[in-house]
């Protein structure tokens, strides 16, 4: 696999297109019935199998008649009314209705099926009859204009005609496409089955949080997996995580069979320049040579990887999973599956970001987490942020005060910034979370 020169420090940009080149998911087709489907994407078109309505229905409560019988009474000064008997009390329920005959009218409520015969429904507020009453033996209609062939009848397809198409690939599945199915006898929507997603988290001094040597010398509580996972199911996903020591051979051994089961791994940790980086040591030039790792132009979240997995089927076919390799950090780690690993899951506008005006933004104060007045090699500085509006209804943005983790408790956006910090009023692009 290539990928940029690890001494050339690659831009965001330049990373988020090896990303998205080389690990590519491709989703599998599922058959859902509509109501688990909800909030799913669908992979095929969704085809009406029938008219809707299927028979004509009424549009009004008034009374079904045939027009000529009303024609017939107009008379030379253009309005008059005619009387016809009534023969037949048509509610929105179950069941046939039989023909009506000329010279005769039926009563008729919103949604029951039009007799046939009948080729307009007159509504009740242009007749004789009481709404509120039963059905009377005879009514008297006002004649004259607005009485044309199909008034108030909702013809068979009007709604949807069969053989419609009624959602297309890509758009996701809402209450109205789950009420559509329902009405027409849809049992299941073409849906992507949630993709599976394994995150391994490397590190001899890491421990469950709950671990009774969690408070021992040298110990951390293991938070990237919980974090990772929770952003995971955020987007659909399902997902396991899994703790491994800083062993090449026992990371290997679980990214192989990670991988044989998952959509996509996200490894944590290891990918620095430090002796123990065990992600490194297995993949990268000195190992397998499988994936690409980097330094970017961004902090935090400098270290980055991304490769491939190579796996072999039951059937002997081999197949590759993508890989995407995380800081240990847990801010970096953070930013980096923001960056780089939701566009995989959530493409298009929900993984992009938007424009906003800062609001507030601390003193820049020095530290691995500010940005210096020089940066070395200009690139993107992520700081977290809290969205709110201004009084007129622009979208704003406070850039939180803190180290490492701690903002990002309340942050509900990344401030995608330049080396220098924002500015209040500055407009500056925004991840909302």
């Amino acid at each position: 696999m290539t990928g940029p020169d690890l001494h050339d420090h690659p831009t965001v940009a330049d990373w988020s297109d090896l990303v998205r080149r080389t690990a590519v998911l491709v989703p599998r087709a599922a058959e859902v019935s509509p109501r688990l489907a909800l909030g799913a994407t669908l992979r095929d078109d969704v085809v009406s199998p029938r008219d809707l309505p299927a028979v004509p229905l009424s549009a009004m409560d008034g009374f079904a008649v045939h027009l000529a019988d009303l024609e017939a009474a107009t008379g030379p000064a253009g309005r008059t009314a005619v009387t016809l008997p009534v023969v037949a009390d048509i509610p929105a329920s179950r069941g046939g209705v039989a023909p009506l005959a000329p010279g005769s009218a039926a009563r008729i409520m919103t949604g029951a099926p039009v007799p046939g015969g009948a080729d307009v429904v007159v509504e009740v507020e242009r007749t004789d009859a009481d709404p509120h009453a039963e059905a009377p033996t005879t009514v008297t209609i006002a004649a004259g204009e607005g009485l044309r062939p199909g008034r108030h009848i909702r013809r068979p397809g009007e709604e949807v005609a069969a053989g419609t198409v009624l959602a297309r690939p890509g758009d996701r599945v809402g209450p109205a496409l789950v009420a559509l199915a329902a009405t027409l006898g849809i049992p299941a929507l073409p849906v992507a089955e949630p993709p599976h997603v394994t995150v391994l988290v490397t590190g001899d001094e890491l421990v469950a949080p709950d671990d009774p040597e969690a408070d021992a010398p040298g110990a951390v509580r293991e938070s990237n997996g919980a974090m990772l996972a929770a952003a995971l199911t955020l987007l659909g996903a399902g997902v396991d995580v899994i703790r491994c020591p800083d062993d090449v051979a026992a990371l290997t051994a679980e990214l192989d069979a990670a991988a044989a089961r998952s959509d996509l791994v996200l490894t944590s940790g290891g990918i620095g320049h430090g002796a123990y980086d065990v992600v490194k040591a297995a993949l990268g030039p000195t190992g397998r040579g499988s994936s690409t790792f980097a330094h970017l132009r961004l902090r935090p979240g400098g270290p980055q990887g991304v490769g491939r997995v190579r796996v072999v089927g039951p059937d002997g076919q081999e197949a590759w999973t993508p890989v995407v390799h995380l800081p240990g950090t847990p801010v970096g780690a953070l930013v980096g599956f923001h960056l780089f690993v939701r566009p995989l899951l959530a493409p298009g506008a929900a993984a992009r970001p938007v424009r906003a005006l800062v609001g507030r933004a601390p003193e820049p104060r020095p530290g691995p987490e500010r940005p210096r007045a020089a940066a070395r090699r200009p690139g993107m500085f992520v700081l977290p942020g809290r969205l709110g509006r201004a009084d007129d209804g622009s979208l704003v943005v406070d850039v939180l005060d803190g180290r490492r983790l701690a903002p990002y408790g309340r942050a509900d956006a990344l401030v995608l910034a330049d080396d220098a910090m924002p500015a209040p009023g500055q407009g500056v692009p925004v991840l909302p979370l």
